[in-house]
Parts: C-alpha cells; structure tokens; sequence
C-alpha cells in the first residue's frame, strides 16, 4: 500500500510538471517562430580538458533560425531548428573580413522531472562541404525559456573538440545576456602573445579566488582573491608567474572559484 501510494504521488507530480511545461512553452513560443543568435553566441576549436595544445575562438557566431514546437511528453517539450544559416569569421588574412557559412538542422528539448535540463543536438554543413554532429548532452538550462542559452559539442575525442556556444531568443527582442545565475568567465585575446584580459561575471557578491594555471594544473598567478561584488569584475594577467618570471608559451587556464561553484577558461600564448 505505501509503494502504491508512492507511485501514485510520483504520477501526479510528473502530471503538474509536464501540464507546467507544457503550458510555459504554448505561452512564450510560437509555431513557428525565428530566433536570432545573439553575443556572446561564438565558435571554438582545439584541445578540451588541459591537454596540450591551444584553443582558438574564431569570433561572434551570428545568424538565425526557424524554431518548431514538435510535441510534448510528461517530461520534455520537443522542438526543431530548421533553416539555420550562421556564419563566423575565418581567421586569418588581411583585407576584407571572411566568413564561414553554417547551413542545417537539429532538435531542442527542455523539460525535466526536478530541475529544468535541456539538449540541443545539430546536424551542420560548413561551407557546403563539411558536414558535422554536434550534441550538448542532457545540461542544467542556463537560460530563462524562451531564452536558449547552451554549449553544443562536436565531441571528437577527449581531447580535441569544436564546440558551438548559443545564446539565441526570439527575432525582433534586443540582445540578451548571459543567464544571470550561472558564473561566466573569458580570457581575452586568445590566443595572446602578451598578457591576457579576465573577465569574471557573477550573480551575486560572494568569495573566491581567481588564478592562472598552466597545463599541468598548477597555479601560476593569483589574479585576486577574497569577496568579489557582484557583475563584471575585471583582472590583467600580465603574462608572468607569482614570482615575477615570463610564464612562457603554451596552454593555460583562468580558474574562478567562488562560493562552492567553480568555472575554468582555457587559452594560448604565443611566442
């Protein structure tokens, strides 16, 4: 009698969930409807993890989409991306910008039994050409719906990745930032033949520590540490060691810890 009870209670909450979910998505989004990436929405390649070898960010991922409600089950509400057409800049050269065209498909869902998870999975051709399958796993949802905010991963091996950032919403709505409540970090430029830029936004004051490591881990430079405010903090790392001494070429990474969350952003310096 108490399993029946339990199945029963576990029943109706997946019912209020999915009617929840169900009726958040009818109220925000429309079918169809066109979404626009919006900044930071970027493309990256290179080493994942602290392996050996740079990370590359090509520039702002620009474009847009056509997103579809295809149905809803107790859990997830399921939609299509159809018609995307993005470009970002190709590096290299001089003269007139370049830019990679991205053309292809792929699937949304947002849903989730306790917390709100989503996944976004792209099927794209690059340049007509090369085609690739890009899929960000079933993640904690970092944006507010209709908001799309996710890292989708081509997932080559456990090193050498190509990742996709999307930030997108509805067309015709100003630029949205980030999801307030998750840490986001950057290391500007990479790669950086000199020093690089850190900036480390959070959602509310908090302590922590931000430092420079190197492939193997291992600090290199304390850039701050005690309670940071709220927003956008700003750091220079100079290219140097706690010691005073050049850091050398190669990978490193920024971490951030601050409260019991901690970010990391890897970059490359060049000789």
């Amino acid at each position: 009698m108490r399993s029946c009870h339990h199945w029963l209670a576990r029943l109706a909450a997946l019912a209020i969930a999915s009617c929840a979910i169900a009726g958040h998505a009818s109220a925000q989004v429309l079918d169809p409807i066109q979404y626009s990436l919006f900044t930071p929405s970027d493309f990256g390649y290179g080493c994942d993890g602290l392996c050996a070898c740079p990370w590359f960010t090509t520039g702002p991922l620009e474009g847009t989409f056509t997103f579809y409600r295809t149905s809803v089950d107790p859990l997830f509400t399921h939609y299509a991306l159809l018609n995307i057409l993005w470009r970002y800049p190709v590096p290299g050269g001089t003269g007139t910008p370049k830019f990679a065209t991205i053309t292809g498909h792929g699937t949304y869902d947002i849903g989730g039994e306790v917390a709100i998870e989503n996944r976004m999975q792209l099927d794209l051709v690059t340049e007509g050409v090369l085609a690739q399958h890009f899929d960000s796993g079933l993640v904690p949802a970092r944006g507010k719906f209709p908001v799309i905010d996710i890292d989708v991963r081509l997932q080559v091996n456990v090193c050498i990745d190509s990742v996709l950032h999307v930030l997108a919403g509805p067309q015709g709505t100003e630029d949205v930032p980030p999801a307030s409540h998750a840490l986001r970090l950057s290391a500007a430029p990479n790669p950086t033949r000199a020093g690089a830029d850190v900036v480390l936004v959070i959602p509310e004051a908090d302590a922590g520590q931000v430092e420079v490591l190197n492939v193997a881990g291992r600090s290199v430079a304390v850039l701050a540490s005690g309670t940071f405010p709220a927003g956008e903090n700003r750091w220079h790392w100079d290219g140097r060691t706690a010691s005073g001494a050049d850091a050398g070429a190669g990978v490193f990474w920024v971490r951030a810890r601050i409260g019991r969350s901690s970010v990391t952003q890897r970059f490359a310096r060049l000789r």
